[in-house]
């Protein structure tokens, strides 16, 4: 028993020696690896690949295009793996969460210190610690400790320093220092991402896009505004060799039932109002109306056209010759019909297969309402009337196609861009650079003690040192 007590006593001895994982060392560790720049470079290399994917896969399509281009099997694990909009899923957010993790701990590590270590104004420094630095000298000057001194800052101030003088037993202690910006520009690049990805999950989250089809004449509630949009005219402008020039729209907002803002829009000069953005950003023919239809009365024993008339959409024109009365009711561009919900309703916005919806009223009681084709003339016979009806052409009603957005985020994203051009250039074109020196009395006059250090750009501040040096040399005083 006696021979054992040692060695429990040896044991727990070392075990009160041994140091413990405390909550310092999880904490240091945790923001060690935070701030990593192999994280840092991880997570953009995926971002990339993700915003690859999400240029090359189409985002927020209908289920049927992405299963006609890559198959139903591929859509299914499209879906798995959120391809189909993958700036919110939870997993690219997750990234974008890391990537402002990785800034701010690297700017919660860093800059402070570097603040710190710049604000301080070390004049008095002893003469060892300048004869450490890397770039040092020692000057021999005929003249006064005071003459000398001056000529120093004189010197100091024309190359763009910023000088302090302190005097102590020894002699005049000089302390200089420029390009502070220069070390602040790399740590507000780091902060700038963050911003920018902030302000990116702002307008993810609390904005919106989508896509009007708006017709002239027509007033449209935003829900997400909380205020009518009125069309009051589209039109599109052509150059002399009929090609396209240029499409516009005569946008006015009614907020609370009046006007408050009327602007013609173009592409890439869009309405604003309370933050939602209108658009240009296409046009085409619309689906469920026309302005004009063409339509040949004939007789159906003889074939024979008796009156081509041009309808107004929803007007009803007056035969008088011939004791009809014709009204164009509705209009499809690809004609469909619901066989359960007895509906007739467009396959697509293509005029592939139009048809109008005809009121027809012959001595002086409605007849029928039938579908006239312009495909396929008399497909139908109307029982009870001597005539045949023919679209022989129209003129579809233009629609505007409005690109309505919203992103509150949008200004931070604006902020965090500018703070990263600034951060950048401040870091690639300004160089922190501090100067010490420290002139003794000797018997010959004085001795010069020169040293400096600078963040960036040796070679540069090598030259300037030793021109500084030369001229140092040449203070008469």
């Amino acid at each position: 028993m006696d021979g054992k007590s040692p060695v429990v006593v040896e044991s727990q001895a070392s075990q009160r020696a041994a140091p413990g994982l405390g909550w310092s060392e999880i904490k240091a560790e945790l923001a060690g690896f935070f701030a990593s720049i192999k994280l840092a470079m991880f997570l953009f290399i995926i971002l990339a690949l993700t915003a690859t994917i999400g240029t090359v896969i189409q985002q927020g399509d209908r289920p049927e295009v992405y299963i006609e281009e890559y198959g139903e099997e591929t859509y299914r694990w499209f879906l798995r793996l959120g391809f189909t909009d993958v700036y919110h899923t939870w997993w690219f957010s997750s990234l974008l969460t890391l990537l402002c993790i990785n800034s701010l701990t690297c700017f919660y590590k860093r800059f402070p210190a570097i603040w710190r270590s710049m604000r301080q104004d070390k004049v008095g420094v002893a003469l060892p610690f300048i004869q450490g630095m890397k770039h040092t000298a020692e000057i021999p000057v005929a003249g006064s400790k005071e003459g000398v001194a001056e000529g120093i800052v004189q010197l100091l101030a024309e190359k763009g320093y910023r000088v302090l003088a302190k005097n102590d037993r020894q002699g005049v202690n000089l302390y200089a220092t420029k390009g502070i910006l220069g070390r602040v520009g790399a740590h507000m690049a780091h902060l700038s991402a963050t911003i920018i990805v902030l302000g990116g999950f702002i307008g993810s989250y609390w904005g919106f896009q989508e896509f009007g089809v708006c017709l002239e004449g027509e007033t449209y509630h935003i829900p997400k505004g909380q205020f009518d949009l009125r069309v009051d005219k589209f039109w599109i402008d052509y150059y002399e060799n009929g090609a396209v020039q240029s499409y516009n729209s005569t946008l006015t907002v009614i907020d609370e039932g009046r006007p408050v803002t009327t602007k013609t829009i173009t592409v890439n000069d869009p309405l604003v109002y309370k933050g939602v953005w209108f658009y240009q950003s296409s046009y085409g023919d619309a689906w469920d109306q026309v302005e004009m239809a063409r339509l040949s009365v004939m007789d159906k024993e003889t074939d024979a056209v008796l009156e081509t008339v041009d309808l107004e959409w929803q007007k009803e024109a007056d035969l008088r010759k011939l004791g009809l009365k014709l009204t164009v009711t509705d209009f499809v561009a690809d004609f469909g019909f619901n066989s359960i919900e007895k509906r007739v309703y467009s396959k697509t916005v293509e005029h592939a297969n139009p048809a109008i919806r005809l009121a027809l009223t012959e001595r002086q009681s409605l007849q029928a309402t039938p579908w006239i084709f312009y495909h396929y003339p008399g497909l139908f016979d109307i029982a009870g009337s001597k005539y045949r009806f023919e679209l022989v052409g129209y003129k579809p009603r233009k629609f505007t196609g409005l690109q309505i957005t919203k992103d509150p985020g949008v200004k931070m994203v604006w902020t965090g861009s500018t703070m990263i051009v600034v951060g950048i250039t401040l870091s690639s074109f300004i160089y922190h650079r501090r100067l010490w020196a420290k002139v003794i009395p000797s018997n010959a006059g004085v001795i010069v003690h020169l040293g400096g250090t600078t963040h960036k750009s040796e070679i540069d501040f090598q030259k300037e040192f030793r021109k500084m040096t030369e001229r140092i040399r040449t203070i008469n005083a």
